[in-house]
Order: structure tokens, then C-alpha cells, then sequence
């Protein structure tokens, strides 16, 4: 018992390197040491008005709860989350926006209306709101909370006239993909409209929108379950690091197992990409051999003498494949439980959509690699093209009259002003199709029955 009061005394003021011996020493005597940690946030409650920035049992003193999973205590937990954010940095610092969410999830006791409300709480830290989200948006990829239950709550906080907060709004376009909700695109669509988004936080529409349609492991979890406290403070910039290195591999969980593979699978794709990228470039083309476009025919009888396809505005299907690769995948070899955009569009609103997605989606080239901006230029007016094309032949078949119309059931990445609007542009520069007047027009025609 003395040596558990000399670890808790150890570590209840500052630490120039992380107290992992005493930390390991507390996480071996739970139940004996669960009222010292307890008494620490009980402490900083009643003395909030006037914290000792001192003090930091508190600090650790989270951290172990959690990793004791502590659920009686979560109220208090609670009741610490909602003080205000400057008394937050104080008491936790970054906790706050880092691990917070995992705090609150490990001693989570079941009480779900407590964590709503104190989401609607503005006299609450956004970071503190937001990492109950994270909770509640756990809560249900745990089949702890109904598909429902959280839809109708995201619904209410979009829908609501007075603002909540564009960070909490930023957070519920997160849980919306992440979770799958494709029955809510409109509700995820109209946060962007109304520009209730942040885009350098999460991109733009069109990445939310593969993001919904993606299931990567790492994408599967809020908040991590369970944690272990020296671990989740090891490397932050007030403690000298602990070495990892003497971590063994069992000491992993399975979730940071699985994230170590998934990365190395990601760079291992990425070396293969580009090597297969310099092998096709250093690949010299016979007159008599193939077409590398796959027409079938001898390279001299089809391509040798034809213009770049760049200068065209044309992508090889290889180049194609490359920039669609982040597109929400096909229905190949489908998994239970899981929503493809074949099963909400029909293969020609799809195949209209690929176009757009391959003019207007942000590429990410090395700035070594930039195209010239003509190329780029062509490249978009002739995938908008091809898509106006498409889509004037579908507008007229099933008689849609205005682009509100067609947005609310056909587009997926884009709506029409937005690439109608970057088409124009870009024919007013170069019309060698001669499509300009026509694309004016459909524009006119769709915006005035639109406003009617």
C-alpha cells in the first residue's frame, strides 16, 4: 500500500519523463488505487473556479479510469468534460482533442441521454461536444444504439433553425458516412449547401460521398477499446519519449496490430503503383507491336501518328482506372451488410457520374508532376462534354425539367450548377465541338424551371 501511495505521489505534480513505472505499478492495484484517482477529479471539481496548474493526478488520473473502464464514475467524467475550455486546458490540455472521446467511451454507464444533452450544451467546449458525438456514433457501430435513434437525432441537430456550431456540424457529416447512412445523402448534401461544413477538415462533398461508400477497417471505429493510460500519453511534447522499442508485440492490441498492417499494405501499393508507372513509361512502343490502347490493331496502323491523347483533353483507360480509383467501388463480389451505389443509381446515372468524378475530382500530383494548365483545361472540357451529352439524351428521355429535379434523385458527386458552371467556362475558351449555344440553353431552360 506504501509503495502504491508513493506512485500516486509521484505522479500528482509534473513529470519530466512519463512515470511509466509508476503508472504500470497503479494499473496493477486497480481497486486500490480507483479512490485516489477518483478523489483527483473530485478535487479540480470543486476548485475549478481556481485550478492548481500544478496539480496533475487528475491528468493521469482520466486516463487510468478509462483504462480501468470505471462506469460508475463516468457522471463525474462527464461533469469534468463540461467545464469551460480554458479550464479544460488547464486541468487536461490535450486530452481534450485527443483522446478525450476514448475517455468517455471506456467509462461510458449507459446513461445516453446525458451525453445527448451535453451535445446541445453550448456552454460546452466544441471539442468536448464533439467527442461525445464520437461516443454516441461508437454506440452505434457497437449495435448499443438504433439506426433510427441516432438518425433522428443527427436529423434534429441539421434541421434545427438556431445554429449548434459549424465544428459539431463538421463532426455530423462524419458520422453520417462513416456509419453508412446513405438514406441521408440529402441531409449530408444540404450541410454543404448551406456551408455549415469544414471543408479543409473533411474535403469537399465529393470525398464525403466516397466516403460512404467505403469500408476500411481503419474507418470502422470512433473511439478505441480499451486503452491502456501510458500508451495514450507516451510522445507528447511535455514528457521525454519512452522508448517503444521496449513494448513487445503482445503488448499491441488488435486494433493497432490491425492499423500497422493496413499502412504497410498502403505502401506497398503505392510502391507497386509507381513502379508499375515507370516500367509502362520506359516500355519503347515497336511499329509492329500492339496498340497499347487496345484497339487490337499494329501501334503504326492506329496510334503512332495520332496527336497525344493529353492534347486531345483524352485519358488512356489505364489512366482512367488510376483516377477512379477512390470512386466508390462496383458490386463485384458483394459482402452482406454493405451498400453499393449500384443498389440507389441505375448504371447510366453512374456512368454520367464517373465523367464528372473524372473532370472535377481534386488529383493529388506531386508538384514535380503538374500538367500544364491547357492540358488540364482539355481534359475537363472533354470529360464535362461527354457527360452534358449523356445527360441531356437522359433529362430528355425521362422529361426532367430542372436541375432541382435531377439533383434530388440522380446526382451523386456533383450537382449540375457546379459543372454546368465549369463547362461554360471552359467552352467560352475552346468551343471546337461546337456545343456551347446548346449547353447555354439547357442551362437557361433548367435554371428557369427550376425557379418557377
Amino acid at each position: 500500500m506504501e509503495e502504491l501511495q508513493r506512485a500516486i505521489e509521484k505522479i500528482s505534480y509534473y513529470c519530466e519523463r512519463l512515470p511509466k513505472k509508476e503508472l504500470d505499478l497503479i494499473s496493477e492495484n486497480r481497486d486500490a488505487a480507483i479512490p485516489y484517482l477518483r478523489g483527483a477529479v473530485e478535487k479540480v471539481l470543486r476548485e475549478k473556479d481556481n485550478p492548481d496548474q500544478e496539480y496533475s493526478l487528475q491528468f493521469y488520473g482520466i486516463y487510468l479510469l478509462a483504462q480501468f473502464q470505471d462506469r460508475e464514475f463516468f457522471p463525474k467524467l462527464m461533469e469534468l468534460a463540461l467545464l469551460p475550455e480554458d479550464t479544460l486546458d488547464i486541468l487536461i490540455g490535450d486530452t481534450l482533442t485527443e483522446c478525450l472521446k476514448d475517455i468517455l467511451y471506456n467509462t461510458y454507464n449507459g446513461d445516453l441521454e446525458l451525453l445527448i444533452q451535453s451535445v446541445w450544451n453550448k456552454e460546452a467546449s466544441d471539442y468536448a461536444r464533439v467527442a461525445m458525438l464520437d461516443v454516441i456514433g461508437q454506440l452505434y457501430l457497437d449495435q448499443k444504439l438504433g439506426r433510427q435513434e441516432l438518425q433522428d437525432f443527427l436529423r434534429q441537430i441539421i434541421y434545427q433553425e438556431e445554429s449548434i456550431g459549424d465544428y459539431i456540424y463538421t463532426r455530423v457529416a462524419q458520422l453520417i458516412y462513416r456509419c453508412h447512412f446513405t438514406d441521408m445523402l440529402p441531409e449530408l448534401k444540404r450541410l454543404y449547401q448551406d456551408g455549415r461544413v469544414d471543408r479543409c477538415a473533411i474535403g469537399g462533398y465529393d470525398s464525403c460521398v466516397d466516403q460512404m461508400f467505403s469500408y476500411r477497417k481503419r474507418n470502422e471505429r470512433f473511439c478505441k477499446s480499451p486503452v491502456k493510460a501510458w500508451k495514450m500519453i507516451n510522445g507528447w511534447a511535455e514528457f521525454e519519449y519512452y522508448d517503444e522499442t521496449e513494448m513487445v508485440d503482445e503488448d499491441k492490441s488488435e486494433e493497432e496490430k490491425e492499423e500497422s498492417r493496413e499502412i504497410e499494405e498502403f505502401f506497398r501499393e503505392l510502391n507497386s503503383r509507381e513502379d508499375k508507372t515507370e516500367q509502362r513509361r520506359n516500355v519503347k512502343i515497336g511499329r509492329n507491336d500492339p496498340c497499347p490502347c487496345g484497339s487490337g490493331k499494329k501501334y503504326k496502323h492506329c496510334c503512332l501518328n495520332k496527336p497525344k491523347l493529353a492534347e486531345q483533353g483524352l485519358e488512356s483507360a489505364e489512366e482512367q482506372e488510376k483516377w477512379l480509383r477512390e470512386y466508390p467501388p462496383a458490386a463485384v463480389d458483394r459482402k452482406e451488410g454493405r451498400v453499393y451505389l449500384e443498389d440507389l443509381y441505375s448504371k447510366e446515372i453512374i456512368e454520367i457520374d464517373k465523367l464528372l468524378y473524372l473532370a472535377l475530382k481534386h488529383r493529388v500530383i506531386p508538384i514535380w508532376k503538374r500538367e500544364p494548365e491547357q492540358v488540364v483545361a482539355n481534359r475537363k472540357r472533354r470529360y464535362l462534354t461527354d457527360a452534358f451529352l449523356k445527360f441531356q439524351e437522359f433529362v430528355e428521355r425521362e422529361q426532367i425539367h430542372s436541375f432541382l429535379e435531377y439533383d434530388s434523385k440522380y446526382s451523386i458527386h456533383y450537382p449540375c450548377t457546379q459543372w454546368f458552371d465549369e463547362l461554360l467556362e471552359l467552352l467560352k475558351e475552346d468551343d471546337r465541338d461546337g456545343i456551347l449555344e446548346n449547353v447555354r440553353s439547357t442551362f437557361n431552360n433548367m435554371e428557369m424551371q427550376q425557379t418557377d
